[in-house]
């Protein structure tokens, strides 16, 4: 219903100063009734939406959610059926369902066309929310009274019934072709995200279910996904709220399945849950605390149990309701403590049997207590009670358990400290010994190897760089040379000499010193980096030495003045070279002429044969007509033969003119030929006076250019012998990246389960010491998103199976395609060039969605 907006007379009130003190809200207007006035419907309905607004607001107060009852179930597999209760809508309105349950039968489609103006008569395929709305319909009809008894009489809806309906609302989610629990399953990542997707269109509805729909026939239903219990908006911890009561009722949906299965024992949670909330039941099966096992949780992760009063749960609960909730997929550690609710008078023996006496160790007489500055701490830490003195106490307490109420909370990284001990089901990893070093960080690894490659680039730039000047000073050196040809000249300064051939020397030294350390070295991904640079840079200072060489080579002597032969063979270059030009433009009017022949004697050939076609059948109609006469057969003949011979003779100065055209075109080609010889003997000359002159002018200023320049050589070669101190001191120090660059590692960094560290162990033994293979299989890993884990560490061991060469091809293809790849469509579509199977490639399509 639209509202009826109304402007007051006044908006707002002023004071005396006339500043604005309050304000009024159009769509909250009401009427001013006074005697004598005027009314008209439309200041009747105005009132109606000032009450139903006001109502509105007051809804809003209340929250938003399901108040009691409307329990929705299914029967006989089409038919729902929902309990009578009440809710509020987010728009504040009240829902309300009373006296009898309201069902719908979903095979009945001539009612729901029906009710639907006949627009639906079936389901398509799909998720569905069932949703409870606000609805109205027509209660009476009503004539207006008649301005005059000429006006015709127009029925009016009289009234409006309010009340509530129930419709499917389709979601904007597909239905993946699982099983129902593995749907619901991943469905409860929406939650996460803030359930955009998951929610209402409508302000005026609220959800009582989702159903899954295929072929008009309901597949499953699920009350937690969309059912929200009546809060307040924005309320805290409303996702792990919902997250809880979703995750409550799929368990029990699992344990039947099982039951019905007559699957007995323990299961793994990840075999059914993608996204675990902060607290909530667990099977007793999977807890073992006597034996201190557990089969639930991951193996990472560090999960204990303890007792607890069944009065204090719901406090314990609060405290871990604000955590966020655990994703057993991107988790790769999490403290978990598994609670067990007794009474308080078994919480009060319990309890004491479970502590542990602090152990007593007797002092040396004589001598003072030493303090342990390590072992202070702000709280006393409990005693560690001794192994194997709490079995019997935990196997009475795992008998009196009450199934129902065992749960587990996921504990904040600062747990508090109390008396009471508590059994270790899992560590996550194992500890090193003491005084062993800390194992790699493989954050810190990824670090480094993004570093390297980055170093790595920039010598690459630096070495493209350093090979132009090298190409640069070679045709320094060529053009020098020359210049020294022509000018000719001896003498050579001793100095500079014997300082090229120390520095020659020196630098054989540190490249023998280079490759003796790239024999030695055991960091072939990041220190060979480093020597190569080092190498160019110091191929760099031998460039620049070989271009002083030349440059002293050169200043041998002074330049010469410029030979006189030479300027007489410019001018006879100069004069070849107009006459050139002269005789090119008459050759080049030349071949317009013949062209333009050629063109005119083309045309009259097309038009002879023509002619000649049209007398041809001419020959032919007169012969085959009975009237035509032999004098006529005789004028035809003579004329072909005349057009014949006209043709004979136009193709002889066709190919006259042909033969004449190509003549000409053969000496322009060979006229242009040697005008581009002559202007370039020209270029020449003039660019060698040029030359000459600035070689005469800057000899005396490139001895002491030349002086500078070996000092600054030596300068360098001293910053390139204390490089390669460093790098033979980072060479001892260096790490082994066989033993802390692996991919076993990275799996267990990037929380993998247990058959992706699987394979990650077995494409480490099959890589083995191939350095470069595992360095490119690291870079591969880097890439990878971690949500791709599933599909990517058995994929890393098919590519190591079959060679572990083409970790090298395929990182060479991705980093090509400079992050704008895909990595699930790359593997589903050439994945079995690198030796995936058909099952590695559907995991792939798995992981995709």
């Amino acid at each position: 219903m639209a509202n009826i907006r109304f402007t007051p007379l006044r908006i707002g009130t002023t004071n005396a100063a006339g500043e604005r003190i309050s304000s009024i809200d159009p769509l909250l207007s009401r009427t001013n009734y006074f005697d004598g006035q005027l009314l008209k419907a439309s200041d009747l309905n105005r009132d109606q939406i000032y009450l139903d607004e006001r109502l509105l607001e007051l809804g809003q107060v209340f929250g938003a959610g399901i108040v009691r009852g409307l329990d929705l179930s299914l029967q006989s597999g089409h038919i729902l059926r929902v309990e009578p209760g009440i809710a509020i809508a987010p728009s504040g309105r009240v829902l309300q369902l009373s006296n009898t349950p309201l069902t719908i039968d979903l095979l009945n489609s001539g009612l729901i066309a029906t009710l639907n103006d006949g627009r639906f008569r079936s389901y398509a395929r799909g998720l569905y929310a069932l949703a409870l709305t606000h609805a109205e319909v027509v209660d009476g009809v009503a004539e207006a009274f008649p301005k005059d008894l000429a006006a015709p009489r127009v029925p009016h809806v009289a009234a409006w019934a309010e009340g509530v309906e129930l419709r499917l609302m389709p979601l904007p989610l597909p239905l993946p072709r699982q099983d129902e629990i593995a749907v619901r399953a991943t469905l409860a990542r929406e939650l996460l995200s803030g359930g955009d997707r998951l929610a209402l269109p409508s302000d005026d509805a609220v959800a009582l279910g989702l159903i899954a729909v295929e072929r008009g026939r309901i597949l499953w239903i699920d009350r937690g996904l969309l059912r929200r219990p009546q809060r307040a908006l924005n309320t805290p911890n409303a996702i792990q709220q919902d997250l809880a009561a979703h995750y409550q009722e799929l368990m029990q949906t699992v344990l039947t399945m099982r039951q019905s299965a007559g699957l007995r024992g323990a299961f793994a949670a990840s075999q059914y849950f993608r996204v675990l909330p902060p607290w909530g039941p667990l099977p007793q099966d999977s807890i073992d605390p006597v034996g201190g096992r557990q089969q639930y949780f991951p193996k990472d992760y560090e999960v204990s149990i303890a007792p607890v009063r069944r009065s204090e749960l719901a406090a314990v609960l609060t405290d871990s309701a604000h955590l966020a909730p655990i994703d057993l997929e991107r988790d790769a550690d999490c403290d978990v403590m598994v609670l067990v609710p007794m009474s308080d008078t078994a919480f009060a023996v319990r309890a004491r049997q479970l502590e542990a006496p602090a152990s007593f160790t007797p002092r040396s007489l004589g001598r003072l207590a030493r303090l342990d500055r390590l072992a202070l701490r702000i709280l006393p830490q409990p005693p560690i009670h001794r192994i194997d003195t709490d079995a019997d106490v935990w196997r009475a307490i795992w008998a009196d358990v009450n199934p129902a109420e065992l749960m587990y909370v996921r504990r904040p990284p600062r747990t508090a400290e109390t008396g009471v001990s508590a059994v270790v089901l899992a560590l996550g990893m194992t500890l090193p010994p003491p005084g062993s070093a800390l194992p790699p960080d493989a954050a810190a690894l990824e670090e480094q190897l993004d570093a390297a490659l980055e170093d790595i680039d920039a010598a690459e730039e630096a070495r493209a760089a350093l090979e132009a000047e090298i190409a640069r000073l070679k045709l320094r050196i060529a053009e020098l040379e020359k210049a020294l040809a022509a000018a000719g000249g001896t003498g050579t300064p001793a100095d500079a000499q014997a300082e090229i051939e120390r520095l020659t020397l020196a630098l054989d030294a540190a490249r023998k010193e280079i490759e003796a350390l790239k024999a030695d070295d055991r960091n072939a991904a990041i220190l060979a980096n480093a020597l190569e640079a080092a190498s160019d840079r110091i191929d760099a200072l031998k460039a620049e030495l070989d271009a002083a060489r030349a440059e002293i080579e050169r200043l041998k002597t002074t330049s010469s003045p410029i030979d006189a032969t030479l300027k007489q063979r410019i001018e006879e270059l100069a004069a070849a070279l107009e006459a050139e030009r002269a005789k090119s433009a008459a050759l080049e009017q030349e071949r317009a002429t013949l062209t333009a022949q050629l063109n005119d004697a083309q045309r009259r050939v097309t038009q002879l044969e023509a002619e000649l076609k049209d007398a041809l059948a001419k020959l032919e109609a007169a012969s085959g007509s009975v009237s035509s006469t032999d004098a006529d057969l005789l004028a035809v003949r003579e004329e072909l033969a005349k057009l014949k011979a006209e043709l004979d003779a136009t193709r002889g100065t066709l190919a006259t003119a042909n033969a004449e055209l190509a003549d000409t075109r053969t000496k322009l080609d060979a006229s242009v030929t040697r005008e581009s010889t002559a202007v370039t003997s020209l270029a020449d000359a003039l660019r060698r006076i040029d030359e000459l002159q600035a070689t005469g002018n800057t000899s005396s200023t490139e001895n002491t250019t030349l002086r500078n320049r070996v000092g600054t050589l030596e300068t360098q070669l001293s910053s390139a012998n204390s490089t390669i101190e460093r790098l033979k001191t980072e060479a001892a120090q260096g790490t082994d990246l066989a033993a802390e660059l692996t991919l076993e590692r990275l799996a267990r960094a990037r929380g993998a389960d247990a058959a992706g560290i699987k394979s990650a162990t077995a494409a480490d033994t099959l890589i083995a010491g191939n350095e470069a293979a595992r360095i490119a299989a690291v870079q591969i890993v880097g890439l990878a998103d971690r949500r791709l884990d599933p599909a990517l560490w058995p994929s890393m061991m098919a590519i190591a199976r079959k060679d572990v060469v083409l970790f090298q091809k395929l990182r060479d293809r991705f980093v090509d395609a400079a992050g704008n790849i895909n990595l699930p469509e790359f593997f589903m579509a050439e994945g079995k060039d690198f030796g995936l199977t058909d099952k590695h490639i559907e995991l792939w399509k798995q992981v995709a969605g």
